[in-house]
Order: C-alpha cells, then structure tokens, then sequence
C-alpha cells in the first residue's frame, strides 16, 4: 500500500531508503486495535465482517505483509462511504486495493 500510494517513493525522495524502512518497522509494530478504559474498541482502519471475537485480532501476526483481504486487512484499512451509503451494512471491496 506504501507504494500503491506513493509513501515509499516520497520518503526514499527526501531522505533515503534506511529511513523508509525504519518507519515501515515502526508501522509494522504498531497494534491493530485496543479496548480503551474497558469501554472502547479503538480500530485502526474498520471492523471487519469477519470479526467474530476480540481474541481474533491478538492471534494474527503482524510482522508481515498485510493481505489485500480479510480480517488483518480489513483492521488496517477503513473504506470510506459515502453519506447515502453510510447507513448500509454491507461492506464493499476497495478496488484500489485489487
């Protein structure tokens, strides 16, 4: 996604490729979720469809690259909708992604 998006190229443009993957490592260990005051679910990217239980998210491994589906994708990547969508629960593929 760094690249599809231009991060990678940008950041190796202004400093160099070190730097690009010592910020990928930092990504890379960064969690997924967390339950915030016992109360919230904090999500980096969305909830997924296959999301059945919170135990889910401890068991994926997060030292590799993440799927373009499922559950790991899903948490790292939010699709926005728009407006007249928003009150639909269906979840549609990213194409960017594909």
């Amino acid at each position: 996604m760094t690249d599809h998006f231009t991060f990678r190229e940008e950041t190796i443009n202004k400093y160099d490729e070190d730097v690009y993957n010592t910020i990928m490592e930092a990504f890379d260990s960064l969690p997924l979720a967390a339950v915030v005051n016992d109360r919230y679910l904090a999500i980096h990217g969305g909830i997924s469809p296959e999301l059945k239980k919170l135990s889910q998210i401890s068991k994926i491994d997060r030292f590799k690259e993440p799927p373009i589906k499922g559950l790991f994708c899903d948490l790292l990547w939010s699709d926005p909708m728009t407006d007249e969508d928003a009150n639909e629960f269906d979840f549609n593929d990213n194409k960017e992604r594909e």
